[in-house]
């Protein structure tokens, strides 16, 4: 399509619209003739319409994105109002929704002279508050000096990461994957293997149920190590409890201190042990948490009684908002807090109360974690729910079936009480660097107390 303006005088300027098949991009192009302007600016403004089921959630996720050229990409706060002004030439300029984005490149890079980008939220009263997420804006200036044409392509299309990847142009950037460590296990780890078993034709319900059985199998040592140490600190504890009644007072607690790592270093426990293992597993679990919510294949893709997998799941809708629950009650959010708090329960046993005057109690926090997560994961996508109640659900039948067919605690009991009684008649068994650090640290933190009393 071509649209000219005639200014007369053999002045004039030409617009051009071209759309290629099987693709998202409008070809469009920009030409003067007969005008000595050097430098025009090109106004996009746009007040963008809800198109996902939860309007919070989309102005929540939505902003303008960025790249400088040559350079990384960035965007202006999805939270509240922002401006910019651009510092150097820019690459593209993307209005990001939730699950689709429109892009601007230009064949040349956008000139930085008075270039800016603002984004707008809605506010309480006005008129499109309930129906429309933000308000885009972008001002951004066009060389003409050295030629009289400009060419740009203007992607119109879902939020993708292997289309967005195809342009290979950094758009895959506008997905919210998390940054750092995060990002990469998403990038290279969780989006392949989501490719790979969205491929089979499975419903996204069975492939998110794979893919958690294959994210478990691979953690499946971490999953042992750490029940072996879970077993170990709960047979101690009734040892640990006797240190704590026997130094009772704060001005004793280096001595009770001290007396436990000599326990643990006899018994061949280790507090760490367990700590580790989670350690390792939580940028996965953190991942995953930002994988879902973004991921465009699961949107209107409905499982069970969910009709939207990328959106929340109702089994029941209170016709009012309340407050700080929402209004509406998600059965995947309900069975992923009772599964978490069944898991806690379970794992309870080896953990310490608070042995200091205001200190928290661990048992009491733990407690109160699943139930926090009714309220934060109520109005979240159910896909991440439904993946966390399905990981959690298999850690504990993972747990019963290793205490009952692999690992046995009397057994165990035995060998540390053996290893125990070699320690304590003089056998080889050496500490860590850590143990003797502790150690010198504890000790040296006693002589600086005596000193204190003399």
């Amino acid at each position: 399509m071509k649209l000219e303006l005639n200014l007369g005088t053999g002045k004039k300027i030409v617009y051009r619209y071209q759309l290629q098949n099987n693709v998202y991009d409008l070809q469009y192009d920009i030409s003067q003739e007969g005008l000595n302007e050097a430098d025009v600016q090109m106004k996009w403004k746009a007040d963008l319409y809800k198109t996902e089921r939860l309007l919070s959630e989309q102005k929540r996720v939505s902003t303008i994105c960025y790249k400088y050229y040559k350079k990384d990409f960035d965007y202006l706060s999805e939270m509240q109002d922002d401006e910019v002004e651009l510092e150097d030439k820019v690459e593209w300029i993307a209005f990001k929704q939730s699950y689709f984005t429109s892009i601007l490149k230009p064949e040349i890079p956008f000139s930085n002279k008075d270039s800016k980008l603002k984004v707008t939220n809605f506010k309480s009263g006005d008129k499109k508050f309930f129906s429309h997420i933000k308000k885009y804006e972008s001002t951004v200036t066009i060389d003409f000096s050295k030629q009289s044409k400009h060419t740009f392509s203007w992607f119109f299309g879902p939020n993708d990461f292997e289309i967005l990847k195809s342009y290979h142009s950094d758009y895959e950037d506008i997905i919210n994957y998390g940054w750092g460590i995060f990002r990469w296990i998403n990038i290279y780890a969780i989006q392949p293997i989501f490719n790979v078993l969205a491929e089979t034709g499975l419903g996204f319900g069975l492939v998110i149920l794979l893919l958690t059985l294959l994210i478990k199998v691979v953690l499946m040592p971490i999953q042992w190590k750490m029940y072996v140490s879970s077993a170990k600190m709960k047979i101690l504890k009734p040892e640990i409890d006797e240190l704590s009644a026997k130094y009772p007072k704060k001005e004793d607690a280096m001595k009770k201190q001290m007396e436990m790592m000599t326990l643990y270093r006899e018994s061949g426990a280790s507090p760490l042990a367990g700590c580790v293992p989670m350690l390792i597993q939580m940028p996965i679990l953190l991942a995953i948490f930002r994988f879902f919510p973004a991921a465009f294949e699961l949107r209107q893709q409905g499982f069970l009684w969910a009709e939207d997998l990328s959106s929340y799941d109702s089994i029941y809708d209170f016709g009012v908002y309340i407050w700080p629950y929402g209004d509406h009650i998600s059965l995947f959010t309900l069975l992923m807090s009772v599964t978490t708090l069944v898991y806690t329960w379970q794992n309870s046993g080896s953990m310490q109360q608070a042995q200091q005057p205001g200190m928290p109690n661990m048992k009491v926090m733990m407690y109160i974690f699943p139930l926090m997560m009714i309220f934060f994961f109520n109005n979240y996508s159910s896909g991440l729910s439904y993946y966390y109640f399905i990981s959690t659900l298999i850690s504990i039948l993972l747990m019963i079936l290793i205490k009952k067919f692999f690992v046995d605690e009397e057994k165990l009991r035995a060998k540390m009480a053996a290893k125990k009684a070699v320690v304590k008649q003089g056998g080889t068994k050496k500490k860590s660097k850590f143990q003797e650090k502790i150690e010198q640290m504890q000790k040296a933190q006693q002589d600086r107390v005596k000193q204190i009393k003399k």
